[in-house]
């Protein structure tokens, strides 16, 4: 009876399956609509108790599903390497999304097997996330096209601030339109990111550049995953600091079109140093850290070095400008 009872109390110990968790799961890309467009979906996991299976856990898998409420539109599995008590995984999964509308909500679960047999087999852990994929970008074009079109009839009726403010806005359109419609957004992101992972390994992390805009680095518990989107990218900043460039009405085309290079690299690089930040604290303080590095400090960092620009190519010159006029008589 002894016997009995102690073998059913210690059963349940080694019979106890491998422990993990999912960290993050997270679509890039995904809310573009044009058809083949690429889609990277990154999930990130923590291996954290073998419970008595030994200290290694070894063709582990992560199945993802793309799902448009109960209807699997997408699915992928990915088999992991071995992974040690307390070693992370990093795993992207790129695909394009000729498999769904270009509009609608769309929800993208990740599941964590032990093993290979995952049906029924042994459910880790499980993550979602949800995107909505908008309507094509030749919307834009048209908000641009009306913009210009109240713009021009401004500036005849000498509206000059109605002028400059929209005239302003349509720009910006048009240039996104520009960059999505063609597909060059992804050329930037991509840049952007080799240009991180050749950075940051110069300054003696080393980082590996992920296809198509995504590069890998290392952290305290093993590796993380930075993605550039489109709003991380720095084309929307660039749009607008050209578009007020371009009305404004101090300088000539030859100013313009040197200070719009200027403004252009500036905040290329602006954009490198907010990601860099990001990354150095995600290294030296773990993933916990990612909201603290990318929604307030990252952002600080960028809107100084963004407005130091401001002030040097569009506030300063204004102010000389008001000066020299008021000396002279003018005003």
């Amino acid at each position: 009876m002894a016997v009995a009872i102690s073998f059913l109390m210690f059963t349940p110990a080694f019979a106890a399956e491998f422990s993990g968790e999912i960290t993050s799961l997270s679509p890039d890309k995904a809310s573009y609509p044009n058809p083949g467009e690429t889609i990277t979906i990154t999930c990130q996991g923590i291996f954290t108790d073998a419970k008595g299976h030994g200290k290694t856990l070894s063709g582990s898998q992560v199945v993802y599903e793309i799902t448009d409420g109960s209807t699997v539109i997408s699915s992928h599995t990915a088999t992991l390497g071995n992974l040690e008590e307390g070693d992370s995984f990093t795993n992207t999964w790129v695909t394009s999304n000729t498999n769904f509308p270009s509009e609608g909500s769309y929800t993208i679960t990740a599941r964590w097997y032990d093993s290979t047999n995952h049906n029924p087999g042994h459910l880790m852990d499980t993550a979602s996330t949800t995107f909505t994929s908008i309507p094509s970008p030749w919307l834009l074009v048209f908000i641009a096209g009306l913009a210009m079109t109240i713009a021009a009839f401004a500036r005849k009726k000498r509206w000059w601030l109605s002028y400059y403010l929209v005239g302003s806005v349509s720009v910006v359109a048009f240039i996104m339109s520009f960059f999505v419609l063609t597909g060059y957004d992804n050329y930037v992101m991509s840049l952007e990111a080799q240009s991180m992972a050749y950075v940051a390994s110069l300054l003696g992390m080393p980082s590996q550049y992920l296809s198509p805009n995504a590069f890998l680095f290392p952290d305290p518990t093993g590796w993380s995953i930075f993605g550039i989107g489109l709003e991380c990218s720095a084309i929307i900043e660039i749009s607008v600091f050209v578009a007020l460039l371009l009305f404004y009405p101090s300088y000539n085309w030859k100013t313009k079109l040197k200070y719009a290079t200027i403004g252009t690299v500036a905040t290329f690089a602006a954009n490198i140093i907010r990601i860099l930040s990001i990354v150095f604290i995600v290294a030296v303080f773990g993933k916990t850290s990612v909201y603290l590095a990318h929604a307030i400090i990252g952002k600080l960092i960028f809107f100084a070095l963004i407005v130091i620009l401001y002030w040097y190519l569009l506030t300063k010159p204004t102010m000389n400008t008001v000066r020299k006029n008021i000396k002279s008589g003018k005003f």
